[in-house]
């Protein structure tokens, strides 16, 4: 039998003529046993190209940088705080949870007759459930002092200007100069930072170190 051309077209119709030819040489039974095996090698290479041709789909994760779900917070929004002493309007307050006192001071029409200013940090942050007193000038307050902790130490941050007058070294006008310091730039971080208030330097810091606190 003489070899196909190279160049001979594999048609199905070049195919079965050469089947047929082929048939007539060496008889039907061997060309069909011969269509069978081309039949079974052309439906596997189809059906190896629709298995191999279209991958499946990849389910792909979030994104990294997708931002995560947002967490409940349990800070309140409103705060309840009962203002009291010689304010124009004194009682129970529902305020926003930014309200410092003298945002709460100014809700309720402001400073009575004969308050005294420099008795209250108009700059400390309000908290739920608390009471603010705006005391008269001169007025004791009563129960424990507010300022003065345990060990005789007084805090800074808390301390009336009276109170303030009871640390070595500090007088009415000192006092009065810590107490309008921290109404404007807030509490004191530290207790050295008392030498930004004129008039306290490092001599006079020194003596307040075991008799003050923050």
């Amino acid at each position: 039998m003489r070899a196909p051309d190279a160049e001979r077209s594999t048609d199905w119709r070049s195919v079965a003529t050469e089947a047929a030819g082929f048939a007539r040489r060496v008889g039907a039974v061997p060309v069909l046993v011969l269509l069978g095996v081309v039949g079974a090698l052309v439906s596997a290479g189809f059906l190896a190209g629709v298995r191999h041709g279209t991958p499946a789909p990849i389910e792909l994760p979030f994104a990294a940088g997708e931002a995560p779900p947002p967490v409940a917070t349990t800070e309140p929004s409103l705060l309840q705080v009962h203002l009291a002493g010689a304010v124009r309007q004194p009682g129970l307050y529902q305020v926003a949870a930014s309200y410092r006192v003298g945002d709460l001071i100014d809700a309720a029409g402001g400073l009575g007759a004969g308050a005294d200013r420099a008795a209250v940090n108009l700059a400390e942050r309000l908290r739920d459930g608390q009471q603010i007193y705006v005391p008269v000038v001169g007025e004791q307050p009563a129960g424990p002092t507010p300022g003065a902790l345990g060990g005789g130490q007084i805090d800074v941050n808390t301390a009336t200007a009276a109170q303030l007058t009871e640390l070595p070294g500090i007088g009415p006008s000192l006092a009065a100069a810590i107490v309008a310091f921290r109404s404007e730039h807030g509490p004191f971080a530290t207790l050295d930072a008392l030498e930004q208030v004129p008039g306290i330097g490092p001599s006079k810091l020194s003596q307040l170190r075991s008799h003050a606190t923050v």
